[in-house]
């Protein structure tokens, strides 16, 4: 048996078609075998009537021989109108049961018997034609030869009856055990019959007994355990499970019901995750929205102050610019009119608007990301130094100082130009903005993640509050010097485009501590 074949026959399905196939096949067998029942009780039926029907007509004919037979003696010893007529009357119905014995039969053998018991009767009919010659030619054996052979002419002459006689009385004989071995077959099988119905009773009461059991104790209570836990699943209860035993249908669709459940609130908790998480990220995404927007906000005002910032900015030497070149005009004809002076303060403002709109150009196209970088893989140690000396005669002038500290060589992929000018920048910040005399600190380090440049003054320093806000163009922080506001903006839009960032911090002496951070990923890159 297949593995398929026995999980059927452990199903609910097997077990109701095998109840079904095995009432279908005993009800065929009670069919058959009462229709064989009734065939064969018809055949005894048939054969008893025509069995029956033979006996009647030879039993009969015997009767009318012997009658015959003795008319025609009485006819012979007492002649009379009545003794011819009763001899006439034998005769005739003799005859007549003749010609009923010829009638159709089934067999070959009844037949054979039929032709031979309506010639043997023919014969006996022939015999008794001339019952007076019969009786004389007994008499006459009578008187010659005695009363011996007066009797065995009496046997000679009725030899035809004797002859039908016997035959009658064995087809008497064989019809009686004809019909009776039909009726012994016929009570067998009725019997058998009987049995078979008590048989097939038990079965079918067992067979139903055993429908109703299943449809009672399994599809009842399965099918109401199957309903309430649909119910509950569309009420929403996916925690409930309908958990039938067994191996059929039902409990595969109980398992199926209770996977799906489980599969139904699986796929719920990951929508309610999903849906956290998208509140999460619409919650970020709106925060950082809100920040951009206030980032925006913020950009704006500050293009705003720009603006205003640039006019005020450029106001300034271009009034100069304009005062010194009417004065100019207005006294170039006086002897002691020296024009080299002015153009020397007309020359210096206009230096100084030229290197604010540069600075100015610089910085927007580093915030563009427009700024184009020539990066070599440099010792920031080897930079400082350079730069250091740039600023160390002025800075020994003004009576203060440019140190470069000592430690280990650290590397960055940057642009030697642009560096400088953010160094610069920073160094022209510390000894503008602090007093005369200040001392500027320059070191190099590398770390895991970074490298770093830092510039340190032992300044006054900056108040942390404001720091951050000092990278914007054109902000100046309470000092004593004079500028643009453009230094550290420039600074941190260079090192922005470098990938790194700037920051300020104070020092430990109380100055300020200027910080520009590379990335190391930019140093790993080259060295590869």
């Amino acid at each position: 048996m297949s593995v398929i074949n026995r999980f059927q026959l452990f199903s609910l399905r097997g077990k109701l078609e095998a109840s079904s196939w095995a009432g279908l096949i005993t009800t065929a067998i009670l069919t058959a075998l009462l229709l064989l029942t009734a065939w064969t009780a018809g055949d005894v039926v048939r054969t008893a009537r025509q069995t029956h029907q033979r006996v009647r007509i030879y039993t009969q004919l015997q009767a009318m021989v012997h009658e015959f037979e003795r008319a025609s003696y009485q006819q012979v010893r007492e002649p009379s109108s009545d003794a011819d007529r009763e001899v006439a009357r034998c005769a005739s119905r003799i005859r007549a049961l003749l010609e009923e014995a010829r009638e159709p039969v089934s067999s070959s053998r009844d037949r054979e018997v039929a032709g031979r018991v309506v010639q043997q009767g023919r014969a006996v009919l022939e015999r008794f034609r001339d019952p007076a010659r019969l009786v004389e030619q007994v008499n006459a054996k009578w008187r010659a030869f005695g009363s011996r052979e007066a009797l065995k002419e009496v046997n000679r002459i009725s030899e035809p009856v004797t002859v039908l006689d016997s035959t009658l009385q064995n087809e008497i004989q064989q019809g009686d055990s004809e019909v009776a071995a039909a009726t012994g077959r016929a009570q067998g099988l009725i019997g058998v019959a009987v049995v078979a119905s008590l048989i097939g009773l038990l079965l079918a009461v067992g067979f139903s007994l055993t429908v109703h059991m299943l449809l009672r104790m399994r599809l009842r209570p399965g099918l109401a355990a199957l309903e309430s836990g649909a119910q509950a699943f569309a009420a929403g209860d996916l925690g409930h499970r309908i958990e039938l035993s067994g191996r059929d249908e039902l409990s595969r669709i109980s398992t199926a019901f209770d996977a799906m459940a489980t599969t139904v609130s699986e796929k719920q908790s990951t929508v309610r995750e999903v849906q956290l998480g998208l509140e999460r990220t619409v919650q970020l995404r709106t925060e950082q929205l809100q920040l951009a927007n206030a980032k925006l906000s913020a950009a704006d005002e500050r293009r705003r102050a720009f603006l205003a910032d640039v006019s005020h900015e450029l106001r300034t030497p271009l009034t100069i610019i304009r005062g010194e070149t009417q004065v100019a005009l207005r006294t170039a004809d006086q002897s002691d009119f020296d024009a080299n002076e002015v153009l020397e303060r007309i020359l210096q403002q206009t230096r100084d608007l030229s290197r604010m709109v540069d600075d100015l150009f610089l910085i927007a196209r580093a915030e563009g990301g427009g700024l184009p970088l020539e990066r070599e893989m440099l010792d920031l140690h080897d930079i400082a130094g350079r730069v250091a000396a740039d600023f160390s005669t002025v800075a020994g002038e003004a009576g203060g100082s440019i140190k470069i500290r000592a430690g280990q060589p650290a590397f960055a992929l940057v642009d030697p130009g642009r560096l400088r000018r953010a160094m610069a920048a920073l160094i022209e910040n510390a000894m503008r903005h602090c007093q005369p005399g200040v001392n500027v600190q320059i070191e190099a380090y590398s770390s895991a993640d970074v490298t770093v440049i830092a510039v340190s003054d032992d300044g006054p320093g900056i108040d942390p509050v404001i720091a951050p806000l000092l990278f914007e163009r054109f902000r100046r922080g309470h000092t004593r010097g004079e500028g643009s506001g453009l230094g550290l903006s420039l600074v941190s839009a260079l090192v922005e485009a470098h990938g790194g960032r700037a920051y300020l911090q104070p020092t430990s002496a109380g100055g300020t501590r200027a910080v520009m951070e590379f990335p190391v990923s930019s140093c790993a890159k080259a060295a590869a």
